[in-house]
């Protein structure tokens, strides 16, 4: 069947998810489960691998080996990412994983030798995550990762950590078998020796010239992104299509008000805030415009947006389409609502030399000074209410990065 004729969109992957399986690959082969990763074993050359919202999810990896390096016995696998129906620049890129036990004393040559933790004196080895080739690094604040560190984001990094956290323990009750030798750690006290976890892209460097990373500081590869491990497919006709869909089961539940959230972090947090029927929630991604026209030619008559300052920014600055392709965030915008909002001088230069929403909503979180985002959840209001030209109920919440409620105009308009 023809894409698009009859069925829906196929979801696809995260870079963040593709380095978690072939992290927990590349551990299992270091750790004496060689047969499995290679796929020695019936069904075995895939890996499973937990996702955010506790689900579980298998990936086929697309290469494992042995290497050698200075006589330290490296494992190495890598996924192939699979973007599904909306595929992005990272789609078909590899994603590959080095896991290397340092100072386990443990030499190789290769596939004749692994790794046996069950007499381990300690339950877990430290794990550290690196970035390697065509992973960039963050050069600039503002983003979620410190300036220095790897650009793998915090949910990937969580991702990863848990998926080499399963490999060992599954590494230590499972022996090896067939040829290879094994070589059990040494009986030393704890610490354990270090487990180094490297992700790398071989073609990011590449890759990460389509993207916006160099604006925001992220030099030498692409970022290691994703929120929930899947790629929602992205399709202008077919999101359109989710979002009428969402407004049409809130019209048919009997309900005049609708929450709209930029993604499911935001629609998370919003359920928690308010307490509406789950009907009332529809994601409108990057369609802003579009998803509060058609909420009015519904009937719709409260429209509440909850969403972080990013969004929020772009839609108070008049653009109703806030994907990166189609708005570009104008923090001197930002800094000139500042100067009209009677903000001292310092204040608007922090906002001119910031590098992103991020360290701007950070920036007055910090300070404890909520105005800020009340004076730009006001002006959302008045931006949405100059699209629609109709007498509808408006309500813009503003979150921190972290959930948290920095803004709620309930009660400022009519």
């Amino acid at each position: 069947m023809k894409k698009g004729l009859n069925r829906p969109l196929r979801k696809g992957y995260t870079t963040g998810a593709c380095a978690a399986a072939a992290a927990k690959a590349a551990t299992l082969l270091l750790l004496g489960q060689g047969s499995r990763v290679r796929g020695q074993e019936k069904n075995k050359n895939e890996v499973e691998i937990p996702f955010p919202d506790g689900s579980r999810v298998k990936f086929k990896f697309n290469h494992s080996q042995f290497i050698t390096q200075n006589t330290q016995l490296i494992a190495r696998a890598s996924v192939i990412k699979d973007a599904g129906d909306d595929p992005d620049i990272t789609n078909g890129a590899e994603i590959a994983a080095e896991a290397e036990m340092i100072g386990s004393g443990v030499k190789g040559q290769g596939s004749e030798k692994e790794i046996n933790l069950s007499h381990a004196p300690c339950p877990m080895p430290q794990i550290i995550i690196k970035g390697g080739r065509g992973v960039g690094v963050v050069t600039k604040p503002g983003l979620a990762v410190p300036v220095g560190e790897p650009a793998i984001n915090p949910v990937p990094m969580k991702m990863i950590r848990e998926a080499v956290m399963e490999a060992v323990e599954e590494g230590s009750r499972v022996k090896g078998q067939g040829s290879r030798r094994k070589i059990d750690l040494p009986h030393a006290p704890c610490p354990m020796p270090l487990l180094e976890i490297t992700i790398s892209v071989p073609k990011g460097v590449e890759l990460a010239k389509k993207t916006l990373n160099s604006r925001l500081g992220i030099i030498g590869g692409i970022s290691i992104l994703g929120t929930t491990g899947i790629v929602e497919p992205m399709s202008v006709d077919a999101y359109k299509e989710t979002i009428r869909l969402g407004i049409d089961m809130a019209v048919i539940a009997g309900l005049d008000e609708i929450v709209f959230t930029p993604g499911r972090n935001s629609e998370k947090y919003a359920e928690q805030i308010l307490q509406l029927n789950e009907d009332a929630f529809v994601q409108m991604g990057d369609y802003a415009g579009f998803a509060f026209e058609a909420a009015i030619k519904k009937g719709i008559k409260r429209i509440n947006v909850v969403g972080q300052l990013g969004k929020m920014a772009k839609i108070a600055d008049g653009n109703f389409k806030t994907h990166v392709r189609d708005s570009v965030l104008n923090l001197s915008h930002i800094a000139e609502w500042a100067e009209e909002w009677e903000y001292d001088k310092a204040i608007c230069k922090e906002i001119k030399q910031s590098n992103t929403a991020r360290q701007i909503s950070d920036f007055f979180e910090q300070r404890g000074d909520k105005r800020f985002f009340e004076l730009v959840g006001k002006r959302v209001v008045e931006k949405i209410r100059g699209l629609l030209k109709r007498d509808v109920e408006i309500r813009c919440i503003i979150l921190s990065s972290n959930g948290a409620v920095m803004a709620d105009t309930k009660g400022m308009h009519k």
